[in-house]
């Protein structure tokens, strides 16, 4: 019996010293888990989700490149209600336009949705009743894998969705750890990850 304990122990010793040596890769594929990158390909347009606090509207910077590189013919500025009643598509919408976006080719849609779930719910309908049958969901690198699941299930398979993300400043997938504000968006968004499957 006590043979038996000890190679339990030594066993558990085993593993805790090679969980200590390998826990810099197996952190950075958790961060990774959260990431989705479609490959590139032509669609309808890409739709910049609300939420973005880079403070540089990284998100639409992102999508500009979509859009530029011909990827895109359109952009959709989703913009929720920030502090002191304003909605984000009316920062968003002027910084795609000093970015080189025409007009007309922008479709900003600003709302009160409090989730992405929500979020899905409200635009994929008016994206399908405007003739998008395909889109990019531009959103922070921590946050595609869970919109594009989101929007493909809020437009019941009808339209491709694609993700693609953009450099978020708080969230290095390789590194989201050693920083508070890493280690803070990787546990929300894993909570929300489980959320979004029991909803």
């Amino acid at each position: 019996r006590a043979r038996r304990w000890l190679v339990l122990l030594l066993a558990l010793l085993v593993a805790a010293g090679a969980l200590y040596f390998l826990r810099r890769p197996l952190l950075a594929r958790l961060g990774e888990a959260l990431v989705a990158a479609d490959p590139l390909e032509k669609a309808d347009a890409a739709l910049v989700l609300a939420g973005d606090e880079s403070y540089d509207g990284a998100r639409v910077r992102a999508a500009m490149l979509l859009y530029r590189q011909g990827w895109v013919r359109k952009l959709v500025l989703s913009g929720g209600k920030m502090n002191y009643g304003v909605f984000e598509t009316e920062l968003s919408r002027p910084l795609a336009i000093a970015q080189g976006v025409s007009g007309p080719d922008i479709l900003a849609i600003a709302h009160n949705a409090r989730s992405t779930r929500e979020e899905a719910e409200l635009i994929a309908p008016m994206l399908e009743r405007k003739g998008i049958r395909s889109f990019y969901a531009v959103t922070s690198s921590y946050h595609t894998r869970r919109a594009r699941r989101l929007f493909i299930r809020a437009s019941g398979g009808r339209m491709r969705v694609l993700a693609y993300p953009a450099v978020d400043p708080w969230f290095n997938p390789d590194t989201w750890w050693q920083s508070r504000d890493g280690r803070k968006r990787f546990l929300l968004e894993c909570l929300k990850h489980i959320n979004s499957l029991l909803e």
